[in-house]
C-alpha cells in the first residue's frame, strides 16, 4: 500500500466533506473496506475465495474512480467466481494498471476485468489502455509482479502472463488450475 495513495484519499475525503458530503461518506466506506481487506490479506497465508479478492479490488477502484472522476473507466465481466487464489493477487495488478496507466493530462484509462472457466481452470484477464509494459525492461523493478507470480505458483500452481496489447496497453492473464 503506497502512502501517497492513503494521503491523497484522505485529502479527497476532506475536500468532499464540504462539497459533496454523501460522496465523502461513500468514499470513506470504500476506503475503510479497502483497508480492512488489505490488512486481512497481508496476515493471510492461505488462498481466499475470488469473491473476497474481487470485493477488495472493487473497493480500491471505487476510491480511485471517486478521486479521478471520468479519467478511470472500469468494465467488469466477472460472473465466474467459484475459485480460490492467493490474497493480494487481483487488486495489486489493477493498482499497477492505475498507477502506470493513468495520465491526468491524457485520455481516460480503461480497465477491463474478466473471469472465465476454461479447460486449464479459472482465468482472470485484466487489460488496460495505458502505455504498455515491457517485462524485459530491467531498469525498473517488478517486485509486486514477481511476488504475485511466486505466490500463485506456490499456493495454487497458477501462472501469470503479461504482455503489451496491440494498439497500446497491457494484458495480464492469471490461470489457476
Amino acid at each position: 500500500m503506497r502512502p501517497h495513495f492513503i494521503y491523497n484519499t484522505l485529502m479527497s475525503i476532506y475536500s468532499l466533506c464540504k462539497l459533496d458530503p454523501l460522496k465523502a461518506r461513500q468514499i470513506t466506506l470504500d476506503f475503510t473496506n479497502y483497508l480492512r481487506k488489505n490488512f486481512n490479506a497481508v496476515a493471510s497465508d492461505t488462498a481466499i475465495l475470488f469473491s473476497e479478492e474481487l470485493e477488495h479490488t472493487r473497493a480500491y477502484l471505487a476510491v480511485e474512480q471517486a478521486r479521478h472522476d471520468d479519467m478511470l473507466v472500469v468494465d467488469w465481466d466477472t460472473t465466474f467466481t467459484h475459485f480460490r487464489l492467493p490474497p493480494l493477487t487481483l487488486q495489486p495488478i489493477v493498482e499497477n494498471a492505475v498507477k502506470h496507466g493513468l495520465d491526468p493530462d491524457g485520455e481516460p484509462l480503461h480497465i477491463s476485468i474478466r473471469t472465465r472457466y476454461t479447460d486449464a481452470g479459472a482465468e482472470i484477464i485484466v487489460e488496460d489502455t495505458g502505455p504498455g509494459f515491457d517485462p524485459s525492461d530491467e531498469s525498473k523493478p517488478h517486485a509486486t509482479l514477481t511476488n504475485i507470480r511466486h505466490r500463485l505458483e506456490m499456493m495454487c500452481s497458477g501462472e501469470m502472463t503479461i504482455k503489451s496489447r496491440e494498439g497500446g496497453g497491457t494484458m495480464v492473464k492469471l490461470t489457476i488450475p
